[in-house]
């Protein structure tokens, strides 16, 4: 039996670019309180939260909001969430996977494409009123080149599809929730993840940050890594050590990094990866697209609506409190 909730309010952390939001008709839509010291503080009588990635939600912050029922991430990380909290406190917890994964896929690989081709080099020179001797430039065909993949969910599967089909390069992956057969329905040889990163001319990482996978691209492992061969993190910045990074392009042992995202965020302004010559940065922007924005806004506010006509929301990752909920 499905039990309809009311909802009358909704607290959004950061303004929404689409029109995602005239799916609510007849809900108070508020806003970030002005102190930055305590952006919750209008949020009380909110039922819902459509939550970014700027604050984290924890036992603290929901203990604060006593008619909470539903905090919906936009976009695939809860990182930011203490979701034993949300549990604890019979709080849902949703986000939106598939939102992002065509923009964060095409990132990696337009970054990949960049660090071949050495793009940033030849536009800082041209910037710099410079144009040759061209050959300082010298960059390489990805065509036949080994791939590797650690991650293979939807955005590592996509730049596999991507990289494979499309760039005639040779792809292989890591993941310990995939088989031999899965991996082999999407274009990836699946091997062990210390074979991935021994073999891998280029390395892109998918995993998700949780503690076996804290710095797992650290001086050890890059030394396990080709000579001359590439880095790639559009997933989470704890994955790399940043000062290994820096590291390994320095000494020449790593021929250049791709990097969306770090280990704290922002990246801080004296860092030497932000204008190292063979580093490529971006400001965790990868799923930032207009089309992007809009799916995960759109899959965001879908999941409200869901919920609150008692139907079980998409991508639920709390599952034990929707039943418990249901059950009422």
């Amino acid at each position: 039996m499905k039990h309809k909730r009311w909802l009358t309010h909704v607290w959004i952390e950061a303004p929404l670019t689409s029109n995602a939001l005239d799916q609510l008709s007849g809900v108070t839509l508020l806003y970030p309180a002005a102190s930055p010291a305590s952006p919750i503080a209008n949020a009380g009588e909110a039922q819902a939260i459509l939550a970014s990635s700027g604050i984290r939600y924890d036992g603290a912050l929901f203990d604060q909001l006593p008619n909470l029922q539903i905090v919906n991430r936009t976009g695939i990380g809860i990182d930011n969430v203490n979701l034993a909290d949300a549990t604890d406190r019979g709080i849902v917890v949703c986000n939106t996977p598939d939102g992002p994964t065509e923009s964060t896929a095409e990132h990696a690989v337009a970054m990949l494409l960049a660090l071949a081709k050495r793009i940033k080099q030849g536009d800082a020179n041209m910037a710099e009123g410079k144009f040759g001797p061209r050959t300082i430039l010298m960059g390489c065909e990805v065509q036949g080149k080994t791939l590797g993949l650690i991650g293979l969910g939807r955005i590592g599967r996509r730049v596999a599809h991507i990289c494979g089909l499309g760039l005639g390069m040779h792809v292989i992956g890591s993941d310990p929730f995939v088989t031999v057969d899965e991996a082999a329905s999407f274009g990836v040889v699946l091997r062990t993840q210390d074979e991935v990163i021994a073999e891998a001319d280029f390395l892109s990482l998918h995993a998700p940050a949780i503690p076996t996978t804290y710095h797992m691209i650290n001086n050890a492992t890059i030394g396990r890594m080709k000579d001359g061969a590439f880095l790639i993190n559009v997933a989470r910045g704890p994955l790399v050590e940043d000062a290994a990074i820096l590291a390994a392009v320095e000494s020449g042992k790593l021929a250049g990094a791709a990097l969306d995202v770090f280990d704290p965020e922002p990246l801080p302004v004296d860092s030497r990866l932000r204008n190292h010559p063979n580093v490529l940065v971006t400001p965790h922007t990868a799923s930032l697209t207009s089309e992007g924005r809009t799916r995960i806004e759109h899959m965001a506010v879908a999941r409200l609506v869901e919920f609150f006509s008692g139907q079980r929301p998409k991508d639920v990752c709390n599952p034990e409190v929707w039943d418990k909920r249901r059950g009422a």
